[in-house]
C-alpha cells in the first residue's frame, strides 16, 4: 500500500510542480508580493498533498514562542525535504540560507533570487559568513524579516548527530538578530532520499527565542541540547 501511495504522491507532486512553475515561469516580471504568494501556495499544497495521500500530518508545539515581528533567525535541525516546504508555508516571505549548488535548479533559481535567498559555499566557511552577514543586513533594510538556517548544514538521519555550523552565531552576534530554535522529526516519515514514505505525525517544537547570547560555545551547546536530547 505504501508503494502505491508514494507512487501516486510523486506523480502528482512532480506533474503538478512542473505545470505550476512552467505556467508561472516569467518570474522576473512578477512583483515580490506575488512571488511570495505563489511560493506559499505551492508549498502549502505540497504539505496538504503529503497529508492527504501519504498520511504525513504535523503538530506544532510552542507556537506562542514565534515573535510577532522580526527580524529573527529560525535555526532548525534538518532531516528531510518536508521542512523546506513547511517553513515557507509557516513563514511566508522567509529567506533561506542555502548551499550554493541549489542556485543551478532551472526556474526555481529565479524564484530563489526573487525571494532573496542567500547562497553559501560550505567549504569556504569564512567567506560564506561574510556573504551571509552582508546579504542579511541588506535584506533587513528591504523589510525582509525572517531568515531560515539549518546549522547542521545538510539533512541528518533521525537519531544521529552532526557538528553545528557556527554561522548561526555570527549572524546573531554581529547583526543582533534573535534566534528562534526549532526541532522537528520529519525524517521518521518523509524518508530522506527514499521513494517510500511512512504515515505519521511530524512533531515541530518551537523553543523560546534566544537573545543576546555572546558566548559561541554556549549557544551551540544550547542548540545541540534542543536538537539531540
Amino acid at each position: 500500500m505504501n508503494f502505491f501511495k508514494s507512487m501516486l504522491f510523486y506523480i502528482l507532486f512532480y506533474f503538478g510542480t512542473i505545470c505550476f512553475f512552467v505556467f508561472f515561469s516569467p518570474v522576473k516580471w512578477f512583483s515580490n508580493n506575488f512571488v511570495v504568494y505563489l511560493s506559499n501556495l505551492w508549498t502549502t499544497s505540497v504539505i496538504k498533498l503529503a497529508r492527504f495521500i501519504l498520511g504525513i500530518d504535523f503538530k506544532i508545539i510552542g507556537r506562542k514562542n514565534i515573535p510577532v515581528k522580526g527580524p529573527f533567525l529560525v535555526a532548525s535541525n534538518h532531516q528531510s525535504a518536508w521542512e523546506t516546504f513547511f517553513f515557507v508555508s509557516l513563514f511566508p516571505g522567509c529567506v533561506f540560507i542555502l548551499k550554493d549548488e541549489l542556485k543551478k535548479i532551472p526556474i526555481f533559481s529565479q524564484y530563489f533570487k526573487k525571494l532573496g535567498f542567500i547562497y553559501i559555499k560550505r567549504e569556504k566557511n569564512f567567506d560564506s559568513i561574510k556573504v551571509i552577514l552582508r546579504s542579511t543586513k541588506k535584506l533587513i533594510s528591504q523589510n525582509k524579516n525572517i531568515f531560515i538556517i539549518f546549522p547542521e548544514g545538510t539533512r541528518i538521519k533521525p537519531g544521529t548527530k552532526s557538528k553545528l555550523n557556527t554561522g548561526v552565531f555570527a549572524i546573531h552576534k554581529f547583526l543582533k538578530i534573535p534566534i528562534l530554535p526549532i526541532k522537528l522529526n520529519s525524517g521518521k516519515y518523509w524518508l530522506n532520499k527514499k521513494f517510500l514514505n511512512k504515515s505519521g505525525l511530524v512533531k515541530i517544537t518551537i523553543f523560546p527565542i534566544i537573545k543576546n547570547e555572546i558566548n559561541k560555545n554556549k549557544l551551540i551547546r544550547k542548540l545541540e541540547n534542543y536538537y539531540y536530547k
